[in-house]
Formats: C-alpha cells, structure tokens, sequence
C-alpha cells in the first residue's frame, strides 16, 4: 500500500496547482489599491466575501501541504541524477521551500482583513488605507516567492541538461519557467511557473509507475 502511495506523490503538485488556481478564483474580487474607499468598505462588509477570502486561505495551506511533498519527490528525482553530495538538488529543495513560504506569507497578507473583520465583528472600522498597504505587501511577497521558483527551475534545467537523465522538453521549459519567475513582477508570467510545476509533476509521475528494466 505504502509504495502504491508513494507512486502518486509526486502527482501532488497537479493538486497544488489546481487548489492554487480555485483559491485565486475565490480571492479575485477583491478590491485593488486604485479602488475607491467605500469598495473597500463595502466589501469587506459583505460576510459572503470575506467567507470566500477564508477558504481560499485554507486552500492556500492544503496545497502548500501537497507541495512541500511534492518538493520531496522533486528533489528525490533530482539526487538520483546528480549523484552524491546533491548540492544542485538541495539547492533546488531549499528554492521550493522558499517559494512556498513566500506565497503562503503573500495570501496570509492579502486575506488578513477579512480575518480580522471576521474575528472582532462590525466594531472593528476597515481602514482603505491599510488595505491598499497589505494588497501590496501581498504582491511584493509574492513576486519575491516567484524569484525563489525560478531558482527552483534552474536547479532542474541544470541537472536536465548537465546529466541528460531528464528528458529535453523538461530542461528547455525548466529554462522557461527560470526566466518566467524572474519577471513575475509583470503577474501573467506567473502562469508559466504554474504550468511548469505541473509538468513537472506529471513527468514524475510518469517516471515512478514506468516499469522497471529487467534484469540483465
């Protein structure tokens, strides 16, 4: 049973990314920086947006459960192609935990003051101002979590194209992914690492239910 497991956990970065993209469905009405004060006030007022805010925040931490065991798979794979002492695989390991953390830190920002409404009730006043700060405190931390993905991808496209143990399309997207997350600030290339990560989790997938050779 356990080894049956152990084949679908590198799958988990498919589920990561699916409960990604449900949790940015929930969270996208909220209001911009350049919104008016009372769209601010008016949204958070509303109980059915700041629920909406709240499972995406559970959502958010599921998946970072599903990733964080993805990431072992990932790094697995990797040592397995590097050979000891692994260094370009740890570094790999550390830039996804660096990731996950940032973007975990990011959505935690941006639904805070649906939280906070939630938890202290009608007395507490939404400030538009402190808001537009922690809206953009989310960007920041996210874009800084998608510098950490792009680490992440260069790990995998040095290994793919240094050891020739990962197949090509994986390493040339791995390069795209890398230069994907450095220019994340501009969002809609955040889609790319997305993608990637699910690529990449069906490569490995793949890979730990591929038969093994027989035996000489």
């Amino acid at each position: 049973m356990f080894l049956r497991i152990a084949r679908v956990v590198p799958g988990l970065g498919i589920v990561f990314a699916a409960l990604v993209g449900v949790a940015v469905i929930l969270a996208s009405g909220s209001p911009g920086t350049t919104d008016s004060d009372q769209s601010w006030t008016r949204y958070y007022a509303d109980s059915g947006n700041r629920t909406k805010e709240e499972i995406s925040f559970v959502l958010i931490g599921i998946a970072a459960l599903c990733f964080l065991q993805f990431l072992g798979s990932v790094r697995g794979a990797l040592a397995r192609a590097e050979g000891e002492p692994a260094r370009i695989s740890t570094a790999a390991a550390a830039s996804g935990t660096a990731f996950i953390t940032l973007a975990v830190a990011a959505h935690a920002a941006g639904t805070l003051l649906s939280f906070t409404r939630s938890d202290v009730g009608s007395s507490y006043t939404i400030d538009p101002d402190l808001g537009r700060t922690l809206s953009d405190l989310s960007y920041l931390l996210f874009v800084l979590s998608l510098f950490a993905a792009a680490g992440m991808a260069l790990a995998v496209a040095t290994i793919a194209f240094q050891f020739k143990t990962l197949p090509g399309w994986l390493a040339w997207f791995s390069v795209l992914a890398t230069i994907a997350g450095l220019v994340g600030i501009f969002f809609v290339p955040s889609v790319v690492v997305l993608v990637w990560i699910i690529a990449l989790s069906a490569y490995l997938v793949v890979a730990a239910n591929r038969p093994a050779p027989a035996p000489a």
